[in-house]
């Protein structure tokens, strides 16, 4: 029974993590919406002042989704069993 606990956690897990990147990035692109910019890896290239600091937020929120999700994901396993 354990092991379909963690197997459910670790596919709900996956799914936030997934699903929220993807939601971030897309409310990024909505903000930027008609602006010039290429993505190249995990920067950015663009001479628009207004998409670098649109993008340094939205950056900014996916690294604390993440790490909410990495302690999420501890404090949840930590109480199975």
């Amino acid at each position: 029974m354990t092991v379909v606990v963690f197997i459910l956690i670790a596919f709900s897990f996956f799914v936030l993590g997934m699903g929220g990147i993807m939601f971030i990035d897309h409310k990024f692109a909505l903000a930027v919406d008609g602006r010039t910019y290429a993505m190249k890896g995990r920067k950015i290239d663009t001479d628009d002042p207004y998409v670098r600091r649109q993008f340094k937020k939205f950056y900014a929120i996916r690294v604390v989704y993440s790490i909410f999700l990495l302690v999420l994901l501890i404090g949840v396993v930590g109480n199975v069993g």
